[in-house]
Protein backbone atom coordinates (compact mmCIF):
# COMPACT_ATOMS: atom_id res chain seq x y z
CA UNK A 1 0.00 0.00 0.00
CA UNK A 2 1.37 3.40 -0.92
CA UNK A 3 1.03 5.87 1.94
CA UNK A 4 1.79 9.44 0.80
CA UNK A 5 3.16 11.12 3.91
CA UNK A 6 3.42 14.64 2.54
CA UNK A 7 2.51 16.68 -0.53
CA UNK A 8 4.50 19.89 -0.56
CA UNK A 9 4.09 22.99 -2.70
CA UNK A 10 6.57 23.35 -5.53
CA UNK A 11 7.66 20.52 -7.80
CA UNK A 12 9.64 17.32 -8.02
CA UNK A 13 12.68 19.46 -8.71
CA UNK A 14 12.11 21.33 -5.46
CA UNK A 15 11.92 18.08 -3.51
CA UNK A 16 15.11 16.81 -5.12
CA UNK A 17 16.81 20.12 -4.35
CA UNK A 18 15.90 19.59 -0.70
CA UNK A 19 17.47 16.12 -0.80
CA UNK A 20 20.57 17.57 -2.45
CA UNK A 21 20.92 20.08 0.39
CA UNK A 22 22.11 17.22 2.62
CA UNK A 23 25.63 15.89 2.35
CA UNK A 24 26.51 13.66 -0.62
CA UNK A 25 25.28 10.52 1.14
CA UNK A 26 24.13 10.25 4.72
CA UNK A 27 23.37 7.07 6.70
CA UNK A 28 20.53 7.03 9.22
CA UNK A 29 19.37 4.74 12.02
CA UNK A 30 16.50 7.04 13.05
CA UNK A 31 13.33 7.02 10.95
CA UNK A 32 12.26 10.57 11.82
CA UNK A 33 15.67 11.94 10.86
CA UNK A 34 15.60 10.03 7.55
CA UNK A 35 12.15 11.41 6.72
CA UNK A 36 13.27 14.93 7.55
CA UNK A 37 16.29 14.50 5.26
CA UNK A 38 13.99 13.79 2.28
CA UNK A 39 11.77 16.73 3.28
CA UNK A 40 8.91 14.36 4.08
CA UNK A 41 8.48 13.50 0.38
CA UNK A 42 8.54 9.72 0.04
CA UNK A 43 6.36 6.66 -0.45
CA UNK A 44 5.83 3.85 2.06
CA UNK A 45 4.93 0.19 1.55
CA UNK A 46 3.90 -1.84 4.62
CA UNK A 47 2.93 -5.00 2.64
CA UNK A 48 -0.33 -5.41 4.54
CA UNK A 49 -2.60 -4.96 1.51
CA UNK A 50 -0.60 -7.55 -0.51
CA UNK A 51 -1.64 -11.18 -0.12
CA UNK A 52 0.74 -13.37 1.88
CA UNK A 53 2.71 -15.65 -0.43
CA UNK A 54 2.96 -13.05 -3.22
CA UNK A 55 6.35 -12.89 -4.93
CA UNK A 56 7.51 -9.29 -5.41
CA UNK A 57 9.34 -8.33 -8.58
CA UNK A 58 7.94 -4.79 -8.81
CA UNK A 59 6.52 -2.27 -6.34
CA UNK A 60 5.06 0.48 -8.55
CA UNK A 61 3.88 2.33 -5.43
CA UNK A 62 7.54 2.88 -4.53
CA UNK A 63 8.88 3.11 -8.08
CA UNK A 64 11.21 0.13 -7.58
CA UNK A 65 11.88 -3.40 -8.80
CA UNK A 66 13.68 -6.27 -7.08
CA UNK A 67 16.39 -8.37 -8.70
CA UNK A 68 15.96 -12.14 -8.27
CA UNK A 69 17.44 -13.66 -5.12
CA UNK A 70 20.44 -15.96 -5.31
CA UNK A 71 18.33 -18.99 -6.31
CA UNK A 72 16.31 -17.11 -8.95
CA UNK A 73 13.18 -16.60 -6.82
CA UNK A 74 11.82 -13.21 -5.72
CA UNK A 75 11.35 -11.71 -2.25
CA UNK A 76 7.98 -12.83 -0.90
CA UNK A 77 5.31 -11.21 1.26
CA UNK A 78 4.88 -13.35 4.36
CA UNK A 79 2.82 -13.11 7.58
CA UNK A 80 4.52 -12.33 10.87
CA UNK A 81 2.73 -15.41 12.21
CA UNK A 82 5.12 -17.52 10.11
CA UNK A 83 8.29 -15.38 10.02
CA UNK A 84 8.41 -14.42 13.69
CA UNK A 85 10.21 -11.25 14.68
CA UNK A 86 8.83 -8.02 16.07
CA UNK A 87 5.67 -6.74 14.38
CA UNK A 88 6.24 -3.28 12.94
CA UNK A 89 2.96 -2.99 11.02
CA UNK A 90 1.04 -6.22 10.74
CA UNK A 91 0.03 -8.64 9.54
CA UNK A 92 2.70 -8.94 6.81
CA UNK A 93 6.34 -8.24 6.05
CA UNK A 94 8.76 -8.91 3.18
CA UNK A 95 11.05 -11.94 3.38
CA UNK A 96 14.00 -13.13 1.31
CA UNK A 97 12.74 -16.72 1.52
CA UNK A 98 9.69 -18.38 -0.03
CA UNK A 99 9.47 -21.56 2.00
CA UNK A 100 11.04 -20.64 5.40
CA UNK A 101 14.01 -22.96 4.94
CA UNK A 102 17.48 -21.99 6.18
CA UNK A 103 19.75 -20.67 4.98
CA UNK A 104 17.69 -18.00 3.24
CA UNK A 105 18.05 -17.10 -0.41
CA UNK A 106 20.51 -14.22 -0.41
CA UNK A 107 20.41 -10.42 -0.26
CA UNK A 108 17.71 -8.06 -1.46
CA UNK A 109 18.69 -5.95 -4.47
CA UNK A 110 16.47 -3.11 -5.73
CA UNK A 111 16.49 -0.63 -8.59
CA UNK A 112 14.12 1.97 -10.00
CA UNK A 113 11.47 0.74 -12.42
CA UNK A 114 12.14 3.75 -14.64
CA UNK A 115 15.73 3.27 -15.89
CA UNK A 116 16.16 7.04 -16.16
CA UNK A 117 15.34 7.50 -12.46
CA UNK A 118 17.57 7.08 -9.41
CA UNK A 119 17.13 6.13 -5.77
CA UNK A 120 17.74 9.22 -3.68
CA UNK A 121 16.60 7.72 -0.40
CA UNK A 122 15.76 4.25 0.93
CA UNK A 123 14.76 3.36 4.48
CA UNK A 124 13.23 0.27 6.08
CA UNK A 125 12.88 -1.67 9.33
CA UNK A 126 14.81 -4.79 10.21
CA UNK A 127 12.18 -6.81 12.08
CA UNK A 128 13.75 -10.28 12.22
CA UNK A 129 15.18 -10.11 15.70
CA UNK A 130 18.41 -12.06 15.12
CA UNK A 131 20.07 -10.62 11.99
CA UNK A 132 22.11 -7.47 11.58
CA UNK A 133 21.51 -6.04 8.11
CA UNK A 134 23.56 -3.72 5.92
CA UNK A 135 22.28 -1.35 3.23
CA UNK A 136 24.64 -0.29 0.43
CA UNK A 137 24.07 2.34 -2.28
CA UNK A 138 25.85 1.67 -5.59
CA UNK A 139 26.60 4.02 -8.49
CA UNK A 140 26.43 3.20 -12.21
CA UNK A 141 29.93 1.67 -12.18
CA UNK A 142 29.12 -0.65 -9.28
CA UNK A 143 31.13 1.46 -6.86
CA UNK A 144 29.95 1.93 -3.28
CA UNK A 145 28.47 5.36 -2.53
CA UNK A 146 27.54 4.76 1.12
CA UNK A 147 26.47 2.00 3.48
CA UNK A 148 24.72 1.77 6.82
CA UNK A 149 24.29 -1.13 9.25
CA UNK A 150 21.12 -1.77 11.23
CA UNK A 151 20.93 -2.45 14.90
CA UNK A 152 21.47 -6.09 15.82
CA UNK A 153 17.90 -7.35 15.84
CA UNK A 154 15.20 -4.71 15.47
CA UNK A 155 15.55 -1.20 14.11
CA UNK A 156 15.25 1.32 11.28
CA UNK A 157 18.13 2.01 8.90
CA UNK A 158 18.41 4.02 5.70
CA UNK A 159 20.45 6.30 3.45
CA UNK A 160 19.78 9.62 1.74
CA UNK A 161 22.00 10.27 -1.28
CA UNK A 162 22.15 13.62 -3.06
CA UNK A 163 23.30 12.28 -6.44
CA UNK A 164 21.15 9.13 -6.57
CA UNK A 165 21.97 5.42 -6.56
CA UNK A 166 21.48 3.00 -9.45
CA UNK A 167 21.14 -0.04 -7.16
CA UNK A 168 20.55 -0.61 -3.46
CA UNK A 169 21.41 -3.88 -1.74
CA UNK A 170 20.35 -5.24 1.66
CA UNK A 171 22.66 -8.00 2.88
CA UNK A 172 23.79 -9.49 6.18
CA UNK A 173 26.47 -8.61 8.70
CA UNK A 174 25.50 -11.34 11.15
CA UNK A 175 22.84 -13.95 11.74
CA UNK A 176 21.43 -16.66 9.49
CA UNK A 177 20.57 -14.53 6.45
CA UNK A 178 16.84 -14.99 7.04
CA UNK A 179 15.74 -11.36 7.00
CA UNK A 180 12.12 -10.16 7.29
CA UNK A 181 11.86 -6.41 6.72
CA UNK A 182 8.95 -3.98 6.89
CA UNK A 183 7.83 -0.39 6.24
CA UNK A 184 9.99 0.03 3.13
CA UNK A 185 10.28 3.71 2.17
CA UNK A 186 11.74 5.28 -0.96
CA UNK A 187 12.42 8.70 -2.42
CA UNK A 188 12.57 8.52 -6.21
CA UNK A 189 11.26 10.99 -8.80
CA UNK A 190 8.35 8.79 -9.87
CA UNK A 191 6.91 8.50 -6.35
CA UNK A 192 6.70 12.23 -5.74
CA UNK A 193 3.10 13.44 -5.95
CA UNK A 194 2.28 16.27 -8.34
CA UNK A 195 1.60 19.23 -6.06
CA UNK A 196 -1.64 21.21 -6.01
CA UNK A 197 -1.10 24.99 -6.51
CA UNK A 198 -1.39 26.99 -3.33
CA UNK A 199 -4.46 29.29 -3.10
CA UNK A 200 -2.24 32.38 -3.10
CA UNK A 201 -0.66 31.26 -6.37
CA UNK A 202 -4.08 30.74 -7.93
CA UNK A 203 -5.20 34.22 -6.83
CA UNK A 204 -2.08 35.78 -8.33
CA UNK A 205 -2.65 33.94 -11.58
CA UNK A 206 -6.30 35.01 -11.81
CA UNK A 207 -5.42 38.61 -10.93
CA UNK A 208 -2.83 38.67 -13.68
CA UNK A 209 -5.24 37.26 -16.24
CA UNK A 210 -7.92 39.80 -15.24
CA UNK A 211 -5.43 42.64 -15.60
CA UNK A 212 -4.35 41.41 -19.00
CA UNK A 213 -7.97 41.18 -20.16
CA UNK A 214 -8.66 44.72 -18.92
CA UNK A 215 -5.64 46.04 -20.78
CA UNK A 216 -6.84 44.45 -24.01
CA UNK A 217 -10.28 46.06 -23.56
CA UNK A 218 -8.68 49.50 -23.07
CA UNK A 219 -6.67 49.05 -26.26
CA UNK A 220 -9.64 47.88 -28.33
CA UNK A 221 -10.43 50.59 -30.98
CA UNK A 222 -13.89 52.17 -30.99
CA UNK A 223 -16.08 51.27 -33.99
Amino acid sequence: MRVPLSVRAGSVALALAAVASTSHATPFTDEAAWRAAVSGVFALENFDSIAAGTDIAFLPSLGISFDPLSDGTQPTVQPYAFTGGQVRSGPNNLLNDRDFELPARGPYSMRTIDPSDLLFGVGLWNVGGDDQLRMTFFDATGGTIEEVTSAAGIGFFGIVNASGAVRVQIDFVGGNGYAPVDDLQTAVRDTFATPIPEPASVVLLLTGLAGFAGLRMLRKPNP
